[in-house]
């Protein structure tokens, strides 16, 4: 139990200096989506025929949804997160009534949050009946980080 507890995240849920640790990490995440937000700000056209994604981009729309994914989920920035894409999302749906539409960068980081939203949702499914980690993560908002999982579910069994 000790050496569990010694490889267990300084920063995780329940662990030393949880509640300094999480709204820490939340609010020195908001200069970093304030600026991707702003940049996705810029990245609309009025031309229909940029809307369309590079082959090698669309082969990085992976990666980076499941780096999010580990962003959101082991820095507990999921608030942060939702709030960001559905100001996109609304900023998508409000420049489409003036005829403007995402262009291939645009695209780019829309499906990257699209994806990672996914990824998220399923991760949470996945866990959702796990008893120790709903007693660790407790609250209307689950989202488990994966170190906890690992060190809960993978370590153990070495």
């Amino acid at each position: 139990m000790e050496a569990a507890r010694r490889r267990q995240h300084p920063g995780a849920a329940g662990g030393p200096g949880a509640q300094l640790g999480a709204s820490f990490l939340q609010a020195r995440y908001i200069p970093f989506f304030l600026i991707l937000f702003t940049y996705f700000s810029g990245c609309f056209t009025a031309s229909k025929a940029e809307r369309w994604m590079p082959g090698p981009a669309l082969l990085l729309v992976a990666p980076s949804g499941l780096y999010y994914w580990y962003l959101v989920t082991e820095g507990q920035i999921f608030i942060l997160f939702i709030f960001t894409f559905f100001a996109m999302l609304a900023l998508v749906l409000h420049q489409k009534r003036k005829r403007l539409f995402l262009d291939s960068n645009g695209l780019f980081l829309f499906s990257s949050f699209t994806l990672t939203l996914l990824l998220v949702a399923l991760w949470v499914a996945w866990l959702w009946n796990d008893p120790v980690l709903r007693k660790k993560y407790p609250g209307v908002i689950y989202v488990p980080e994966p170190w906890a999982f690992y060190t809960l579910h993978v370590s153990s069994r070495h």
